[in-house]
C-alpha cells in the first residue's frame, strides 16, 4: 500500500513539472534576471557639508537640530516688577529646555537658487510646564524673492552675547522673525538692495490715550523695509529704513505714518583669533519703537499717544554694540551694550534704557557649548524712582 502511494506522488510531481516547463518560452532559462534600480542617497557638495541630493532628483537637502538648556536666577528689584527674591511670590529662577529642528532644501535652477528653509522651536519653562511649539522660520527664497517667515531686512547685528533675557537696544531681537515678501538684487562686488512688505503687527507696541487706555486699530498697510547691503572679507555694513503706520481704534483721532532709519557694521578681526569679531547698530525712530527698543522698559513703551483728539507719535534713538573674543579653540568671551533713549508724547513718561551683558564660554567638543552670562538692563524714568532688572544664566547647548 505505501509503494502504491509513493509512486502516485512521484507521478504527480513529474506531471506538474511537465506542464511548468510547457508554459516557459523556449530559451527563458538561459536570459539574465534584471535586478530592480536603487536610488542610493549622494552626497552633495555643492551648498556644504551636511547635504544630500533627495533621490532621483538634483534637490539638495540637509536636516539638522539642537537642543538647549537655559539655567536662569533672577535678582531684580521690587521696583522692576520682574521676577527675583524680593516677594515670596515671585519667581527667584527660571529653568527651560529647548528643542530645534532646522530643514534645508535648495536646487540651482536657470533662474537662480530654489531654497526651502524651515525652523521649528520645541520650548517647555518652568512658569510654563506645557510644550510651546514655535515656528521661527519658515521660508521660500527663489532668485531674489524671499517669502515666507524669516528674519527682518532691517536687522543686521543681534550682538555676540546670548542676549536672551534683556534683548539689547540698538540692535536686532535674536528671537525675532516676522512674516514678509522681500525682493533683494544682487549688483555684484558685495553690493545688494532690498526692499520688503512686512506685517506689521511684529513691530508694533500700540498706542495709548492720555489716560492710559490702549486705543490700537486693526492694521491696515504692511510696513515698508528697505536696505543697502555690502558684504566684503572684512564683514558686513548696511543702512536701512522702515516705514510703519501707527492706527488709532476710532476716528476721532487721525493715523500717522512712523518711520525708523538706522545703520550697522560688523568688523571680523582674524588677526587677533579665529571668529573674533566686533559690531555696532543704531538707529531712530517716530511713531516705530520696536525696532530700536525691541525690549525697551519705562512709564510709556508705545507708538504714540492720542491727547486732545489728536495723534502724537513717541520717538526715540537706541545704539548698541558687541564683541567676541576666542582666547583659544575652545574658550571664548562675549561682551555687549547698548543705550537707548525714549521722548514720550505724555509729560513726565520719558525714559532711558542701558543694557550690559557679558558671558564665558566652553566647548569642549565640537557642536558642544557650556557657557554662563550675566545680563542687567537700567531704566531711568524722568519721573519715579530708577529700577534695574539682573539675571545670571547658565547654558548648556548642543548642535547636530
Amino acid at each position: 500500500m505505501r509503494r502504491t502511494i509513493r509512486r502516485a506522488a512521484t507521478l504527480f510531481a513529474a506531471t506538474l513539472a511537465s506542464a511548468a516547463a510547457s508554459l516557459v518560452p523556449a530559451g527563458a532559462a538561459d536570459m539574465p534576471v534584471e535586478a530592480e534600480p536603487i536610488d542610493y542617497v549622494r552626497v552633495c557638495d555643492a551648498f556644504g557639508s551636511g547635504f544630500l541630493y533627495v533621490p532621483g532628483t538634483e534637490t539638495c537637502f540637509r536636516v539638522m537640530g539642537r537642543v538647549r538648556a537655559d539655567y536662569r536666577v533672577y535678582g531684580s528689584d521690587q521696583a522692576y516688577g520682574g521676577p527675583g527674591f524680593y516677594s515670596r511670590n515671585s519667581d527667584g529662577y527660571v529653568f527651560r529646555a529647548r528643542g530645534y529642528l532646522y530643514q534645508d532644501s535648495r536646487t540651482n535652477t536657470e533662474y537662480g537658487l530654489l531654497r526651502t528653509y524651515s525652523e521649528i522651536w520645541f520650548t517647555t519653562d518652568t512658569n510654563a510646564p506645557d510644550t510651546a511649539v514655535f515656528i521661527r522660520n519658515a521660508y521660500i527664497q527663489f532668485g531674489g524673492l524671499t517669502a515666507g517667515r524669516a528674519a527682518s531686512f532691517y536687522d543686521l547685528y543681534f550682538g555676540d552675547t546670548f542676549n536672551t533675557v534683556f534683548k539689547m537696544a540698538g540692535m536686532g531681537n535674536p528671537d525675532f522673525a516676522t512674516n514678509l515678501v522681500g525682493y533683494t538684487a544682487d549688483f555684484g562686488s558685495g553690493f545688494s538692495a532690498t526692499l520688503a512688505l512686512e506685517d506689521a503687527v511684529y513691530r508694533r507696541f500700540g498706542i495709548q490715550s492720555a489716560a492710559g487706555i490702549t486705543s490700537q486699530g486693526g492694521v491696515r498697510v504692511p510696513d515698508v523695509v528697505a536696505n543697502i547691503n555690502l558684504k566684503q572679507d572684512w564683514g558686513v555694513a548696511q543702512l536701512m529704513a522702515a516705514t510703519h503706520e501707527v492706527r488709532t481704534s476710532t476716528g476721532r483721532a487721525d493715523s500717522e505714518l512712523g518711520f525708523a532709519v538706522g545703520a550697522g557694521l560688523i568688523v571680523n578681526l582674524p588677526m587677533l583669533a579665529k571668529g573674533d569679531r566686533i559690531g555696532i547698530q543704531g538707529g531712530y525712530a517716530d511713531g516705530a519703537l520696536q525696532y530700536v527698543g525691541p525690549q525697551a522698559q519705562g512709564p510709556s513703551v508705545v507708538d504714540g499717544v492720542v491727547r486732545n483728539g489728536n495723534l502724537k507719535l513717541t520717538s526715540a534713538w537706541a545704539i548698541g554694540a558687541s564683541g567676541i573674543h576666542y582666547w583659544t579653540s575652545e574658550w571664548s568671551s562675549a561682551l555687549g551694550a547698548s543705550y537707548l533713549d525714549v521722548q514720550a508724547p505724555n509729560p513726565g513718561t520719558d525714559f532711558s534704557n542701558i543694557d550690559l551683558q557679558g558671558n564665558i564660554v566652553f566647548r569642549p567638543v565640537k557642536g558642544l557649548q557650556i557657557g554662563t552670562e550675566v545680563e542687567w538692563k537700567y531704566v531711568q524714568p524722568d519721573r519715579g524712582a530708577d529700577r534695574s532688572g539682573l539675571v545670571g544664566m547658565l547654558r548648556v547647548q548642543r548642535d547636530f
